[in-house]
């Protein structure tokens, strides 16, 4: 695998890959590497001819500066990972090199739903995703870009944003990868205590209580009330809120199309649950398809 810092020779290796006519994978990455990242890179190396890994810590689309700086970074073992599934070629580059002359996110207007939820929790948060992300095409100018459901804000943002801006470059997403108890898999997952990841299986726990329940409520009617609803999320939460460890930060349903909140169901429509909630300290986020 060829790692490369600088933007040139980004350049001049892209160039030559697409003089012979390679498809190119991209996944994207803040690097501390699991097995949901490698999930993706193993999807981009059977789809492409040539698979790019970018492992840069954005610091545009962090807030709050203690968590950028808490951020884990492993870049050594994220290599060794990166070689054992035939990644092609790691970009690596400095902050010097993305932001040249203390340059900041650009002022994206392309869509309102970057100041909900996580918009709304982390100010500034996704203009600096789409920020980085547009860097990243431009460089790598992928035909597929992979992105995990995990972030699935991100990634319905990301997909709005491709189709916006006319660029020519299709968004796979890919499922969430969990661990036993059915924890997402996170970078932030590293910084969490053994007992913490056990209270932190709560958020699952929820999402699977809060779309069974529906599915029952689906055998009766084609339709959930707004009032069913409501009385479905307190019981589905009932455990967390009892948990002096974990603080909700918001547990809401998305209908999937035009990422509006859903205040009932129609079971013909496809919607999320999405829920983001600190574990002591450190903040997760997941989601669950309703489909």
């Amino acid at each position: 695998m060829e790692i490369i810092n600088n933007i040139s020779l980004l350049r001049k290796t892209i160039s030559e890959v697409k003089e012979s006519n390679k498809s190119i994978g991209f996944v994207p990455t803040m690097g501390s590497l699991h097995q949901g990242h490698l999930s993706l890179f193993k999807k981009s190396v059977l789809e492409n001819d040539y698979t790019i890994c970018s492992i840069y810590v954005n610091p545009t689309q962090f807030n709050n500066s203690q968590d950028f700086e808490t951020y884990p970074r492993t870049n050594n073992k994220d290599v060794e990972l990166l070689n054992s599934i035939n990644c092609d070629l790691l970009f690596l580059p400095t902050d010097r090199e993305m932001y040249p002359e203390d340059e900041r996110s650009k002022d994206y207007r392309f869509t309102e739903k970057i100041n909900l939820l996580e918009g709304e929790k982390r100010p500034g948060h996704f203009l600096g995703v789409i920020t980085i992300v547009h860097k990243l095409f431009s460089l790598v100018q992928p035909n597929k870009a992979y992105f995990g459901e995990k972030d699935y804000q991100q990634l319905w943002i990301i997909k709005l944003f491709t189709k916006e801006f006319k660029l020519p470059i299709k968004i796979i997403s890919c499922p969430t990868i969990r661990g036993e108890n059915g924890l997402a898999l996170s970078s932030r997952n590293n910084n969490l205590s053994c007992s913490e990841k056990k209270d932190a299986g709560k958020l699952f726990e929820a999402l699977v209580f809060f779309k069974t329940e529906l599915e029952k409520i689906k055998y009766n009617s084609s339709y959930c009330t707004p009032l069913s609803l409501i009385n479905t999320k307190k019981n589905a939460l009932a455990s967390i809120k009892k948990n002096p460890l974990i603080k909700l930060d918001y547990f809401e349903v998305i209908d999937e199309e035009n990422f509006s909140f859903a205040n009932d169901i129609n079971y013909d429509r496809n919607y999320r649950i999405l829920i983001a909630a600190y574990i002591g300290e450190i903040r997760l986020i997941d989601n669950m398809s309703l489909q």
